[in-house]
């Protein structure tokens, strides 16, 4: 890990920004790419390579990239408009909104709070369970019986259901679709020049996606259909860098532009209690993420991506400071790591989410007494996933449909996953070095569930709700 510098306030030389995005791109085997900054009311702009690949049209300034999962970020910008006009509460259930709702009071979607949806808190799955492009208010009534994985306010675990459920409060308050809520509300008054995945306006420059492997250095476009209706307040949005810095800027500039107002931008950055997301970021608040530094300074933001594009935001908003990364690109997510990594080395420490020191892994002994402690079955929703000791081969783990692969697992119960096939040392060529852990019931102390992809929580079997 690169050594932390001291913050100089100042981006290090426009020629070494751009430099640093070339050479990573192509590193990464990535078309094209937008970096944009706002510094102190400034935004300055930087762009690489080619809306699709090969079609020999570069990347400008208003090219819009989706942004996956920081839809997220406006979305939760909306409801705490709601919240700043008295029409919903930060802390009281959502059900009574709902119609939908109205015969379910014991359904984990009615108990759940505006606070523990935006905050990915109130103990829901990942992703509806029903079959279908179903609008909003359908697909929140056919996840009335969805099973919760922990106690609300006690756990974090991503949830696009959240966020699903958040979008139809939306809805159901404002008489509007979130589409029509987004740009009457946040875009068009900040002057974001927006696209919806799918769907761009006539006329506006939009990056394709693209599906990248680096070990054959393929790269394929993806042709990406858009989301399900009731995903769209997760993920649907489209904007150019510097538009997105625009929204960015509500929390970095001296107001919220007529947007919202003081107290509802701090509640958003207040991380909520129990929002520690392993492998994500240190915490969690409303729509977004908390990132430390290497001097311990906490950077907001949040990330995204699509079947072929990738999106990362970072905001200081102590010292007025806020950027944006896009790429067209499913590599873009390791090229972001390594990209913010060396742009600490020249003088800007960006919050990101850092490793710990794991030591080395368990063998040997210390290994089968791990193993006893994490094997089970773990489930979330339909996903079922069963850890299990195999004397020559150490902890598995399988899933349907997948090849079982190992689990590199050190004393803090944090865990890689390692191809069976791969050399010693190695990771097999689609294996990824991302770092997941297991989880301590805090009432039992048993293991009672795993972080396995992005922050999304498995719960094992016989522990009933993790707390």
């Amino acid at each position: 890990m690169t050594e932390s510098v001291s913050f100089h306030g100042e981006l290090p030389a426009p020629g070494d920004v751009a430099g640093l995005l070339q050479k990573l791109a192509r590193e990464y085997l990535i078309p094209g790419v937008q970096f944009a900054v706002y510094d102190r009311g400034e935004v300055t702009s930087y762009t690489h390579g080619e809306e699709v690949h090969g079609s020999g049209t570069r990347v400008g300034p208003s090219t819009l990239f989706p942004l996956g999962s920081v839809t997220k970020f406006v979305t939760a910008t909306l409801l705490m408009q709601l919240v700043s006009d008295g029409d919903v509460d930060l802390d009281a259930p959502v059900g009574p909104l709902l119609p939908e709702l109205a015969g379910t009071p014991s359904s984990p979607l009615y108990t759940a709070t505006v606070r523990g949806l935006l905050s990915h808190t109130a103990g829901l799955p990942d992703m509806p369970d029903v079959e279908g492009d179903l609008p909003l208010r359908e697909c929140v009534a056919a996840s009335a019986g969805a099973r919760p994985l922990c106690e609300p306010g006690q756990v974090f675990s991503y949830s696009n259901l959240g966020y699903v459920l958040a979008g139809r409060v939306l809805e159901a308050v404002t008489l509007m679709t979130w589409w029509e809520a987004a740009r009457s509300f946040v875009l068009n008054p900040l002057g974001v020049e927006p696209g919806f995945l799918g769907s761009a306006a006539p006329g506006l420059a939009v990056a394709g996606q693209h599906a990248v492997h680096l070990p054959t250095a393929t790269v394929h476009v993806v042709e990406e259909p858009g989301l399900p209706r009731a995903l769209v307040p997760a993920g649907a949005l489209m904007t150019s860098a510097s538009d997105l810095l625009r929204i960015a800027a509500l929390h970095v500039g001296t107001g919220g532009h007529g947007v919202l107002e003081r107290e509802q931008l701090e509640e958003m950055r207040r991380p909520v209690k129990g929002s520690h997301a392993f492998g994500l970021a240190d915490g969690w608040g409303l729509g977004l993420a908390a990132y430390a530094d290497g001097a311990g300074r906490m950077w907001l933001g949040h990330e995204g991506n699509t079947g072929g594009a990738t999106c990362a935001m970072r905001m200081d908003p102590e010292r007025g400071i806020a950027m944006v990364l896009m790429t067209n690109a499913t590599s873009g997510r390791q090229m972001g790591n390594q990209f913010f990594e060396e742009l600490s080395s020249l003088g800007w420490d960006v919050g990101r989410n850092q490793e710990p020191d794991l030591g080395k892994p368990l063998s040997g002994e210390e290994l089968r007494i791990a193993a006893d402690e994490v094997c089970g079955v773990y489930r979330a929703g339909p996903d079922t996933v069963t850890v299990r000791w195999a004397a020559d081969a150490g902890v598995l783990m399988e899933r349907a449909q997948l090849v079982p692969v190992r689990l590199e697992l050190y004393s803090d119960l944090a865990f890689r996953l390692k191809s069976l096939s791969a050399p010693e040392g190695g990771y097999g060529s689609d294996e990824s070095k991302d770092l997941y852990c297991f989880v301590r019931d805090s009432g039992s102390g048993r293991v009672g569930g795993m972080y396995l992809s992005g922050g999304r929580l498995q719960v094992r079997e016989g522990i009933g709700l993790l707390g």
